[in-house]
């Protein structure tokens, strides 16, 4: 679903307060300061999709904080990357500060205070994500926040240039291209983020291009049964071993990644109100999960419910929130 929130709409002298209002509806609560009020122009276009959003924003120069009042008041954690496209900003978080140049890119955490610094006429590509998602791929994904990832260098020019394109591409899919195509982009900020990790082995880029691929295959075939680590392995061109070792470079296995991918997929259907006519054990078959008292303990395992429990919750916070 799209929306769109430009200061071009409203009274010049309510520009500004229309603009803190809009940029807490897009994202997360915040605190909007600085910048030319009488005369300030920005605008937002976001599209929200099941498992992450992505918008574009620009305007004049401002700061934007998060603070600790508006952390207490929040439920949801998300991480929000942002692309710079024009001009610079700053990304402040945990004592890092990341200054972003066309290109260039940056996580930040909803969990703990951040500050946006944004210079006039900037423009910045913003994808928002459960924290979860990318933490099941990159678990210390925590520690990487506020720090710039170049666009200049070889994984930062093939993880942004394939963010602005897959972006483009999820806006036209129907709901199945999108729903893959959500999981590619967490994919991609995994890969680009652990050009980060110090306390990690280095991969190369062949070795990255590689566990891209992986992921992808996996995603794309998580309703075969027929899935497994040989499956993932052929599709790659390596041996089970040597694909299973890249995969705890970045501190998990491949069989852990198929399981986790799994019973996210199983998650969302239990999410779902339009799924609510399936039972528990269908839904845990169609993902690839033949033993229903297996299933049970690893979903419980992994998101701290029942599937049922997990199911109850979630159509309920999601019903009061509409």
């Amino acid at each position: 679903m799209a929306h769109h929130y430009r200061t071009n709409d409203v009274r010049p002298r309510e520009r500004f307060s229309y603009w803190r209002e809009a940029v807490c509806e897009a994202y997360v609560q915040l605190g909007c300061e600085g910048g030319d009020r009488e005369h300030f122009h920005g605008g937002i276009g976001v599209e929200h999709y099941s498992n992450l959003s992505i918008s574009n924003v620009y305007g004049m120069a401002h700061e934007v904080y998060r603070r600790g009042k508006d952390i207490a008041r929040a439920s949801d954690e998300f991480f929000l990357l942002s692309m710079q496209m024009k001009q610079i900003s700053f990304v402040a978080q945990h004592g890092h500060v990341a200054q972003l140049e066309p290109g260039d890119f940056a996580l930040y955490s909803s969990t703990d205070p951040y500050q946006l610094t944004l210079t006039d006429n900037f423009s910045q590509m913003v994808v928002q994500l459960p924290k979860s998602r990318l933490l099941a791929r990159l678990p210390n994904a925590d520690l990487l926040t506020g720090r710039r990832i170049s666009g200049n260098s070889e994984v930062g020019r093939l993880v942004g240039e394939n963010i602005v394109n897959f972006s483009r591409l999820i806006s036209n899919g129907g709901k199945v291209m999108q729903s893959m195509v959500q999981d590619v982009l967490i994919d991609l900020i995994a890969t680009g983020l652990s050009s980060l990790d110090d306390s990690r082995l280095e991969m190369s880029l062949p070795e990255q291009h590689i566990l891209l691929r992986a992921r992808s295959f996996i995603h794309a075939n998580l309703a075969d049964p027929e899935l497994d680590r040989n499956a993932v392995a052929a599709s790659v061109g390596l041996s089970v071993r040597r694909l299973n070792e890249l995969f705890s470079k970045e501190g998990n296995s491949l069989a852990g990644f198929i399981r986790s991918a799994r019973l996210d997929r199983a998650a969302q259907d239990l999410a779902d109100p339009r799924q609510a006519g399936r039972s528990i054990s269908e839904i845990a078959m169609k993902w690839g999960f033949n033993n229903f008292q297996h299933f049970s303990k690893l979903f419980r395992s992994h998101f701290g419910h029942a599937p049922s429990d997990y199911r109850t919750l979630r159509i309920e916070t999601d019903s009061l929130r509409h």
